[in-house]
């Protein structure tokens, strides 16, 4: 520990002179952790990105005013926290279809697009980093999107309160620090959170079913892939709960139940004729601690298959059926979450 400190010590020292390796040494190692923390509180990649650069930036700049009291770690937690809250004054909430509107009649169509509306965005699992399974059950489950929807229902500073001390376990004073107040308001900022956390079904988490069923996913991958890419809409259909639903942001409509999803999917503009092989091809994946997909659509017979949505799919309790789907049908995201934009 006692070495581990004066490298950092050694470091600051080189940084404060000028010296952007000694920077970059400093920021590198928790650029992911920090990255992951401004998404939880914002519940956007691509704004996270931001909050990163931004905060790098400040700390570079503000470097003479780290007093060494805290580690760096904790430093930059700081900065990225307030650059956070900083964001979050100009953003309103992002949401999910079904946060904001009733589920739609499948016999209307998908219905319009909205991108005007502040969408949650996908996070893949293979940016979460580390080497402890138990660690690893935590972490994927405080990406689930259940959880970042509830998580948008606080205030930013309780936001920011409850993600630091209840899945960061930072202590109460490092917090009241980092948020530039006391102890007792963050307690009580802390329960307040706890509390709308709990009103909400849908913030409830079970790491343990989560981690009982992980086992389970690679079949259900399978199936999942190989009647979307044979058309096979009864075999997609039948993995499906009774009352599962569907959403697929930027489309505002969501669908709820397997006869109205049965609907949606043959009618798919992508079909030519009716859904067959061909036209789509689906990349298995782990989004936001659950099964996940990267869809690519082939819009010529002979033409490359094209970046078309990231879907997340929620498992029941026993493993055996998806009881919620969300498609983010962003193709601009695909390179920043390491997947190419076309395949052949």
């Amino acid at each position: 520990m006692a070495e581990l400190v004066a490298e950092e010590t050694a470091l600051v020292e080189a940084a404060s002179r000028g010296d952007q390796e000694a920077f970059r040494r400093l920021v590198e190692p928790i650029s992911r952790e920090l990255h992951l923390f401004s998404y939880r509180m914002l519940g956007s990649f691509q704004d996270a990105e931001d909050v990163l650069q931004d905060s790098q930036l400040k700390a570079w700049r503000r470097l003479n005013t780290y007093d060494r009291r805290a580690s760096f770690r904790a430093w930059m937690y700081k900065i990225v926290t307030n650059t956070s809250l900083d964001a979050l004054r100009t953003r309103r909430r992002r949401v999910l279809p079904q946060d904001i509107v009733a589920a739609r009649d499948p016999a209307l169509g998908l219905g319009e697009q909205r991108h005007d509306i502040p969408w949650l965005e996908p996070y893949p699992d293979s940016l979460l980093e580390t080497s402890n399974p138990e660690a690893a059950v935590e972490l994927r489950e405080s990406i689930r999107l259940a959880f970042l929807r509830a998580l948008q229902l606080l205030p930013p500073r309780q936001r920011a309160a409850l993600i630091l001390r209840d899945v960061l376990d930072w202590p109460a004073s490092d917090v009241a620090t980092m948020l530039e107040t006391s102890v007792p308001a963050v307690n009580s900022a802390l329960q307040r959170a706890r509390a709308t956390i709990a009103q909400d079904e849908s913030g409830r988490v079970d790491p343990y079913e989560s981690a009982r069923i992980g086992g389970q996913m690679a079949e259900m991958a399978s199936r999942y892939v190989s009647a979307w890419e044979a058309g096979d809409i009864e075999a997609l259909v039948s993995m499906l709960t009774e009352d599962a639903i569907h959403s697929m942001p930027p489309w505002v409509a969501w669908f709820k139940g397997r006869d109205a999803l049965r609907t949606v999917y043959r009618n798919y503009e992508a079909w030519v004729g009716p859904p067959g092989p061909g036209v789509f091809r689906i990349l298995p994946t782990s989004l936001n601690g659950e099964l996940g997909f990267a869809e690519y659509l082939r819009e010529e017979p002979d033409g490359p298959y094209r970046a078309l949505a990231f879907t997340v799919a929620t498992l029941n309790r026993d493993g055996t059926r998806i009881t919620e789907k969300v498609s983010f049908v962003r193709p601009d995201l695909f390179i920043a979450l390491g997947f190419p934009q076309s395949i052949e």
